[in-house]
């Protein structure tokens, strides 16, 4: 069984660089015009990251000044594993921004062992607009802008330059060009600080940042540039020299992602893929979030209860009006590809919906490889690569059943593997009611060891980064109840 979670809920804590940018709004806080303009120097910062005492791969960031204003590049590298499968990884960010900061064009790059993804973006007075996908294939997106936006690299020298006491609190809107949607970053400053730095002691201010559950610290220096972040599952980046950066990396045992973030469980589960009904106790910051989502998923107070759906009604009727946007093409979900909508129209043939659901499922089961993946993944580049961990199969199921006129959508979440709950996505698919479906295990309805934390494809899964090290499951049963 391979499980997986989408690399940008790794990588975007390291400044949230990879497709997030911040949008000046009218606050309650603070309006961002409020604070000072920084006198932001040229700068090459290295950093070693580490998971605890682990180093397992370096940031490079350059600041840059221009004739327009500034150019930042940021270059990061990972050695990580998924389920004891060496997953390096590699990083980049460019992007140019005017001599008030705020973004003109950017270019940002991922590649893996698995794909490569890559996005890039221009922005006037008006709109943002935006290529993003596997490279050289990139769909284009186009949205509409109010006012500038900027970097979070922006940010910081200029919050350092209005020399904020401990206690101010900073609250700025988030703008995710792949959703479309705005969240909310809060900046807390918390103390003055002083640490070791790669030249000695280094006073800085120490700030707390929080996005969509996602925790962060980060410890400033004098120009706003970071000695020392803090993140989730432990990441560390420490401020180095060059040379001390990039050295030491642990290849040989990278850090496994997906035995890391798991959600410990306190019991067993005899036979996971034939449960039917489960009820767990549930624990931690997060356990607020997991959705009550029936009849499939209760919660209530600490209990949790999930029972496997029934078997999906054999409807004929075409899927109401109301969720035509679950067969259009979306996000990393190109059901309008030629070669995708002639395959689901011979896989899925003829019949009641569930039957032809259930054929595309077990196509992409049969015709998928499964391995893991740390990646952005696109349904057409996983029809072409034919491998893949839950999020292809999830992107490809859902562009097939669309392409067959089956409202689909992808789900996010975890389920049980033996030794705890592991991260993982799988789909549900209207077949005259919603019913969860996996080509993982080839299952539709899928059994009730799913944990449902959210809806919503690879471009949304940056919201259980906010999640891991949070949880802690225990089956009822073993707790007496």
């Amino acid at each position: 069984m391979k499980h997986s979670l989408t690399i940008a809920a790794v990588v975007c804590w390291l400044g949230m660089v990879a497709l997030l940018v911040h949008k000046q709004t009218p606050p309650p806080a603070l309006d961002l015009e409020a604070l000072p303009a920084a006198e932001e120097g040229a700068r090459d910062e290295w950093f070693g990251v580490y998971q605890g005492d682990r180093k397992i791969g370096h940031t490079h960031r350059v600041f840059t000044g221009t004739d327009a204003g500034w150019t930042v590049r940021d270059d990061t590298r990972l050695s990580l594993a998924m389920l004891g499968t060496p997953q390096p990884v590699v990083t980049s960010l460019v992007a140019e921004m005017n001599a008030a900061c705020a973004l003109r064009r950017f270019r940002f790059t991922l590649d893996s062992a698995a794909a490569s993804f890559a996005a890039h973006g221009e922005a006037d007075a008006e709109r943002l607009r935006v290529v993003y996908g596997p490279r050289g294939e990139g769909k284009e997106l186009t949205i509409p802008l109010e006012q500038p936006i900027f970097l979070p690299s922006a940010l910081r020298p200029r919050l350092l330059a209005a020399r904020p006491e401990p206690g101010a609190r900073y609250t700025y809107a988030v703008f995710n060009p792949l959703t479309l949607a705005h969240q909310s970053i809060a900046v807390t400053v918390e103390a003055r600080e002083t640490i070791d730095g790669p030249d000695g002691p280094v006073d800085t201010l120490r700030i707390a940042e929080e996005h969509e559950g996602l925790k962060a610290r980060a410890w400033l220096d004098a120009a706003g540039g970071a000695m020392r972040e803090e993140g989730m599952l432990g990441l560390v980046l420490r401020r180095e020299t060059a040379a001390t950066a990039q050295r030491g990396i642990d290849t040989e045992a990278p850090v496994d992602l997906a035995i890391t973030s798991r959600i410990p469980l306190d019991g067993t589960i005899a036979d996971p893929r034939a449960t039917s009904a489960l009820t767990l106790r549930v624990r931690g910051e997060a356990a607020r979030r997991i959705p009550s989502d029936p009849p499939r998923q209760r919660l209530r107070g600490e209990l949790l209860r999930i029972v496997r759906e029934a078997p999906p009604p054999p409807a004929t009727d075409p899927p109401p009006a109301t969720l035509a946007a679950y067969t259009a093409p979306g996000p990393f979900i190109e059901s309008d590809a030629p070669e995708i909508a002639a395959t689901a129209r011979a896989v899925a043939g003829s019949g009641t919906a569930a039957d032809r659901a259930r054929r595309i499922v077990d196509w992409v089961h049969d015709h998928l490889t499964q391995e893991p993946s740390l990646t952005v993944p696109s349904a057409l580049e996983v029809f072409r690569a034919r491998r893949g961990d839950c999020n292809e199969h999830a992107v490809l199921l859902a562009a097939l059943a669309r392409a067959a006129g089956i409202p689909a959508r992808v789900v996010a979440g975890a389920v049980y593997a033996g030794d705890g709950f592991y991260y993982h996505a799988w789909n549900e698919l209207w077949v005259g009611a919603w019913v969860s479906a996996d080509a993982i295990f080839a299952q539709l309805p899928v059994d009730a060891t799913h944990v449902k934390l959210l809806e919503g494809g690879p471009e949304h899964h940056i919201e259980l980064a906010g999640m891991m090290g949070r949880l802690a499951f225990a089956t009822v049963e073993e707790e007496g109840s």
